[in-house]
């Protein structure tokens, strides 16, 4: 981290600066599940399957915004507007480093459905 910060800060000695602000961040307690769960437009959480954030809380947040609480049908008319995805061997540090990250969210920002129904694919058949 410290490589990564002198790199690019303005004043790399402000480095221990940046670790006490981050350290009294995170060591106060914090609970967003009721902001999360009032949010209408369309969300995509991504995580790292070796992320600071426990798959279990990753999940209850999707579930939160709707996502993961039933199956989304062969029209996938219950689908959730929401994704989440979970990328393979990336932490919360270099997740952005990620080919994958800008495979899995760029079709979300664009609003581009990655599936087709069965219908779609069945006429896509023919």
């Amino acid at each position: 981290m410290y490589k990564s910060y002198v790199a690019v800060a303005p004043n790399p000695d402000d480095f221990p600066r940046l670790l006490d602000t981050m350290g009294a961040w995170m060591r106060k307690p914090y609970d967003w599940s009721a902001d999360v769960a009032r949010l209408r437009m369309p969300v995509m959480l991504v995580f790292g399957d070796s992320d600071m954030y426990r798959p279990e809380h990753v999940v209850k947040f999707y579930q939160l915004l709707g996502g993961g609480l039933k199956d989304a049908g062969w029209m996938r008319e219950h689908q959730s507007q929401n994704r989440l995805a979970i990328l393979p061997d990336q932490t919360h540090y270099d997740i952005f480093f990620s080919p994958r990250l800008v495979a899995a969210a760029l079709p979300f920002l664009d609003g581009v459905k990655g599936s087709k129904t069965w219908d779609e694919q069945l006429k896509a058949e023919k």
